[in-house]
């Protein structure tokens, strides 16, 4: 626990008590304890963040949101979510990548809707065009117009299974494509 004065003590993880090469007993000076305690709110803050991207990926928008309702620091934010990224643990391109899959498998969309479906969840432009690049081959695209025209003739009839796959965001010739080896 550090102590002050006036104010709240607080806890110390005990990595940072002995990285700081602490003692029990010990006086800090006020230029030291404000550090001990922006390090400790790191230590929170990076934690709360690493329970976050246990659960699932996000993007670095998402995980600032979470960490601004539990009242951590913009600054502090930043820092973590910066060492996150340089560890490779914080990645939009393999965000936007499993997003994409997990999408396709379920309920297959073009590319066009996709890229808008990846700016809302806040992936920053250049990892969403890598992704897509990556996802979005000719063969690929073949597959989701097919797979997304089963499911609308399916759910709605051959007749209005074309107008369904403009809605999902596929492009006159991406329909064009994955229909014709269909026919």
């Amino acid at each position: 626990m550090a102590v002050p004065q006036e104010g709240s003590p607080f806890s110390i993880p005990s990595e940072l008590f002995v990285s700081n090469q602490l003692y029990i007993g010990q006086e800090l000076s006020h230029e030291e304890f404000l550090h001990l305690k922006d390090l400790q709110e790191q230590h929170l803050c990076r934690m709360q963040a690493m329970t976050y991207l246990a659960r699932r990926e996000h993007t670095a928008f998402e995980l600032k949101v979470k960490l601004q309702r539990k009242s951590f620091s913009p600054h502090c934010i930043q820092n973590v979510l910066d060492v996150l990224k340089e560890e490779n643990l914080l990645s939009e391109m393999r965000y936007a990548r499993q997003y994409i899959e997990s999408r396709q498998r379920k309920n297959p969309e073009g590319r066009a809707l996709m890229a808008q479906r990846l700016a809302s969840k806040g992936v920053e432009r250049e990892a969403a065009e890598r992704a897509l690049d990556e996802l979005y081959s000719e063969e690929q695209i073949i597959d989701y117009v097919q797979r997304a025209y089963a499911l609308a003739v399916k759910k709605m009839g051959k007749d209005k299974a074309r107008m369904a796959l403009s809605r999902k965001g596929f492009s006159s010739y991406e329909v064009r494509l994955g229909l014709e080896s269909l026919m």
